[in-house]
């Protein structure tokens, strides 16, 4: 990962010394040789951080060592990102543009008449010449450890391989069957019987699971199966709304305030005519507290009702008294081998296998009886074509390190592997938290934040993105995936020991805290570049910081109440963001409006689930570097900003599930370099100097992937439609076409538009809308009363506290 961030700095640096190179120069005036020293040093250490980031892990030196050449190069990328973000400036500033002509005949004379720019000149140029005297000392340092010189991994295309479908789940047939014959059996006891799976992470407790939930047998045995991920923490709430939401939508929609009280009453109501089966995975909690409200609700189902259980912990399962305790063994060394050669072999030939086979089962061996870890090795190997690679993968150091025993060993030899641009997209998974959806162009898109997909030409980072994603996803670091229609897919998961595995990578780097009000946030002992803050309970309280200044990512995840108020602070010192998440806070405009000056590197805002945020203020318009924006499921949201025609960089802007958005500004037109539009409601009846029209899509053609819109006007206007020339948009794959009008017809609609026959076009007429969007306010309303009933819950706890702490005054007040 360290060699891909220094090939980074390094195209970074050619392409502002070259490409830019009239400003560039200017604004480091008598630092060039510092320029080029530093160059000189990048390169020397590019090819010996292969072998350093293997060895960190078995020798402490090394990994010191590396931990300084991290810190270093995060701050050269800060300071090369600052000299280009001013020469984008000088650019594109009108006052200048006389200036960037004297540059050929007299660069360093008349350049920089203005204080700032003499400033900002020696800011730059100080930097430089401070990180320059860092990576010195580091060269020096690197004798000691002997280090190698390694040719440079470059990644496969992933074409080449295809994702192995695993049908069963290799080795625990008999251990599915037995399960299986328990849960068919009608038990008529006073309590729901508890199946409860245990073992350690990596050994297959969900994978049996789910084969058991999706058997033909038990879905047809059970009238309700609901499957629960209660990951810790363990949210009795949240998992009985899950449980409610599917056993009967509309007694959720129904109750005013849905309380705990509430949903378990509808619960226990509904299941009194359903046999059902639950199955609660990756359970943590042993508290009966968090167990008692739950059983007492499950105990109203039909006689055969039954629950299975996946943990770690032995003491779940004592807590929910199960009758069926099922540990689940490491498997032998032949299964370990039929998972891995499974992996290992997709595609090959019978001559193939013969002539790795017994190399393969020593690796096999090594495994140590994880299914997971045999599963990750075997697709490790799918790439390694001879006895030679092979036998390299056996003999790696890493075999014989303290990891030996842990799971960690096989994901490391694993995680080498992979080339090491791919290696720094996936450490950077340890920003999710565990059983998170992870939705793959939202992945993308934090990947280039990072500077993590650099490449030429305007769709090739993109590309590039898709490309790693399907890497990973065929070394089996992804699972769980969804997909589209067409087979492409749209989000995935990560299984907990690969999540635990990351964050064990990225410890000190990727931080994830749960802070409270009055709290003090200290990251001073450590080197967080990545932050993730979990708001359980917040008002308007200040937080107070500590070393925040150089975080280059920054997630803020509330519960819905919890206003921004608190964040002014934390936000606008954290000048170095690439990005910035809210999820779930209340937010007005002026609170984003107030940091956003100072964030001139961020590149991805994202506001998810946001509510008071009813319009995008237009400071946001001068972020100059703004790449992505996304305000999915921002339900207050009634207008976009009207200067968004300024953001001439964003490539992608998501705003689904924004059903009181009504403003589109006729400015999108101008974002050419889009390629990713995810819900947008256009008019088609006319183009007037302030609402989108499709028209306006005309010169917006590297957009791609799936493009859904909602035309809305009282008639078509065909000179408008035919004006959006989908014939250009050669990397749309569909458009989806929602008409909100009675008087617009789907074929007129069809003639108009013209699409070339290679893109795919689904018309839905108003007819179909008005029940899509009666399902949108469905869950609008929904998710409108969770928080209405959050803020209840909230008061009434306030209010005990309040009366508990005033227990012994007086009350003649």
């Amino acid at each position: 990962m360290a060699e891909a961030i220094v090939s980074a700095i390094l195209e970074q640096m050619t392409a502002i010394t070259i490409d830019k190179a009239i400003e560039a120069w200017s604004l480091v005036q008598g630092a060039e040789k510092e320029v080029k020293r530093l160059e000189t040093n990048f390169k020397a250490l590019r090819l010996e951080l292969e072998d350093a980031e293997e060895k960190e892990y078995v020798d402490k030196r090394v990994k010191h060592w590396l931990d300084k050449f991290r810190d270093v190069s995060y701050d050269m990328e800060d300071v090369l990102d600052e000299w280009e973000t001013a020469v984008q400036q000088l650019q594109t500033d009108p006052s200048g543009s006389a200036s960037v002509r004297k540059w050929k005949v007299c660069p360093f004379v008349s350049c920089f008449s203005s204080g700032s720019q003499v400033v900002r000149r020696y800011n730059i140029a100080t930097k430089i010449k401070k990180v320059n005297e860092e990576v010195d000392e580091i060269v020096k340092d690197k004798v000691r450890f002997e280090l190698i010189k390694r040719k440079i991994k470059q990644p496969k295309r992933p074409e080449t391989t295809s994702f192995v479908d695993v049908s069963e789940l290799i080795g625990r047939d008999a251990m599915k069957e037995e399960i299986i014959s328990i849960l068919l059996c009608d038990y008529k006891c006073r309590n729901v019987p508890t199946i409860t799976l245990v073992g350690m992470g990596g050994i297959g407790k969900t994978a049996l699971a789910q084969l058991i939930y999706n058997d033909h047998r038990i879905q047809t045995h059970f009238s309700k199966t609901i499957w629960v991920c209660a990951s810790d923490p363990f949210d009795q709430t949240q998992i009985a709304r899950a449980i409610l939401g599917d056993l009967d939508p509309d007694s959720l929609i129904s109750l005013k305030t849905p309380t705990l009280q509430s949903v378990l009453s509808k619960i226990s109501e509904r299941l009194t005519r359903e046999k059902f089966l639950f199955v609660f995975d990756d359970v943590w909690t042993d508290r009966d507290q968090d167990w008692e409200t739950l059983k007492v609700a499950f105990k109203y189902g039909m006689p055969g009702s039954c629950i299975l259980v996946t943990t770690r912990k032995e003491s779940v399962a004592r807590r929910l008294e199960s009758p069926h305790v099922v540990p689940l063994q490491l498997l032998s060394e032949e299964i370990c081998w039929l998972i891995l050669s499974q992996k290992a072999f997709s595609g090959r030939s019978q001559a193939s296998r013969e002539i790795l086979e017994d190399i393969g089962r020593e690796i096999a061996n090594k495994c140590k009886g994880l299914p997971l870890a045999a599963k990750t090795i075997g697709g490790l190997l799918q790439d390694k074509k001879g006895r030679e690679e092979w036998q390299d993968v056996l003999n790696n150091v890493i075999w014989k390190s303290s990891f030996a025993h842990e799971i960690f060993s096989p994901l490391l030899l694993s995680y080498h592997d992979l080339p090491s641009p791919i290696r720094q997209c996936l450490s950077y998974c340890a920003i999710f938290p565990n059983s998170f959806t992870i939705y793959k162009d939202e992945l993308i898109q934090c990947w280039m934040a990072q500077g993590y997909l650099n490449s030429d030409g305007n769709r090739r980072r993109e590309l590039k993105g898709e490309d790693y994603f399907k890497y990973l996803a065929t070394r089996s670091f992804f699972q769980d995936f969804e997909k589209d229609t067409s087979g492409s897919i749209i989000s995935c998961k990560m299984h907990d020991m690969v999540h635990e595995f990351v964050q064990f990578l990225t410890e000190h780097r990727f931080v994830t805290e749960v802070v409270a009000r009055n709290s003090t946030l200290d990251l001073s002992s450590k080197r967080v570049r990545h932050l993730r803050l979990e708001i359980p309970s917040w008002d308007a309280s200040p937080l107070s910081t500590c070393l925040i200044e150089k975080l280059r990512s920054l997630v803020v995840v509330s519960d819905g109440l919890s206003s921004g108020d608190g964040l002014q602070d934390l936000f606008s010192r954290s000048k170095l963001l690439r990005f910035l998440e809210f999820d779930w806070l209340r937010l007005r405009p002026e609170q984003i409006a107030g940091g956003m000056k100072n964030l001139i590197h961020l590149r991805y805002l994202s506001l998810i689930s946001c509510s008071g945020l009813e319009n995008l203020p237009e400071s946001v318009c001068e972020l100059i570097n703004l790449q992505s924006l996304n305000l999915r499921d921002c339900l207050d949201l009634k207008k976009l900003a009207v200067g968004m025609g300024k953001l001439i960089n964003l490539r992608y802007l998501c705003i689904k599930e924004c059903p009181r958005l009504s403003y589109y500004p006729k400015g999108i037109r101008h974002l050419t370099s889009l390629t990713r539009l995810s819900g947008i409601r256009m008019r088609v009846d006319q183009s007037d100097g302030n609402e989108f029209s499709i028209g306006d899509l005309e010169n917006l053609d590297l957009l791609g992937g799936s493009l859904c819109v909602e035309l809305i006007g009282d008639a078509l206007n065909w000179a408008e439609a035919n004006r959006a020339k989908l014939h250009n948009k050669i990397h749309l794959k569909r458009t989806d076409i929602w008409i909100c009008s009675p008087n617009i017809k789907k074929e007129e609609v069809l003639k108009a538009l013209n699409p070339p026959s290679t893109l795919l076009v689904e018309l839905f007429d108003y007819q179909k809308w008005l029940p899509f969007n009666e399902a949108r306010i469905q869950r609008m309303k929904i998710r409108e009363k969770l928080i209405v009933a959050r803020i209840v819950s909230r008061a009434a706890l306030k209010f005990i506290a309040d009366c508990s702490s005033g227990s012994g005054k007086s009350t003649s007040d």
